[in-house]
């Protein structure tokens, strides 16, 4: 069961609350006001916290892709699979051309 300090006490026993998140291998809650601010997680817990959130992250980035790629293709249904391909090309020449410019990338046409 986490430990809830104050915002003060934790101020002055860092160390030994440090100490305490690491053999009880459980969280620190600190309060100021009476109100929980920050927790103070082992280590262990913190590395799962940041994969879940990267996890969320990548979830929510492949989700505003199948949208965009669903409005793409309601915009395009008009289109015939060689004049979408023929758009995409000159799309990623131009964004080509562009990065070459700017000196992003350096590529030599034969």
């Amino acid at each position: 069961m986490p430990k809830t300090v104050s915002a003060s006490e934790a101020k002055n026993r860092l160390g030994a609350l440090i100490g305490w998140v690491r053999e009880h291998r459980d969280a620190v809650i600190v309060e100021n006001h009476g109100q929980p601010r920050v927790v103070i997680p082992p280590i262990e817990e913190y590395a799962d916290y940041e994969a879940l959130k990267e996890q969320r992250r990548r979830q929510e980035a492949l989700a505003t892709m199948h949208r965009l790629q669903a409005e793409v293709s309601a915009r395009n249904s008009d289109l015939t699979p060689e004049q979408a391909d023929e758009l995409a090309d000159r799309f990623v020449r131009e964004v080509i051309d562009d990065m070459i410019a700017e000196g992003k990338i350096r590529y030599e046409r034969r």
